[in-house]
């Protein structure tokens, strides 16, 4: 499986930011992940503690290391 996240992908709606993420299998279906926030940053981080629950992603991920 291949799991997209790009923060590049948080595009405001209306009065809410959107944040997506698709995961991907090789010649099979997809599924796309949404979550929203007031800010982008919220929406990015609720969209990876949502990941996370799913463990699709580990507890620390590198980019999450280079934000801080």
């Amino acid at each position: 499986m291949e799991l997209y996240i790009n923060s590049d992908w948080t595009k405001r709606y209306e009065n809410a930011y959107i944040a997506e993420a698709i995961a991907w299998l090789p010649f099979s279906d997809h599924a796309t992940f949404f979550s929203w926030g007031r800010t982008p940053r919220e929406a990015d981080v609720k969209l990876i503690g949502a990941l996370r629950e799913l463990k699709l992603v580990p507890e620390t991920s590198i980019n999450e290391q280079q934000k801080e």
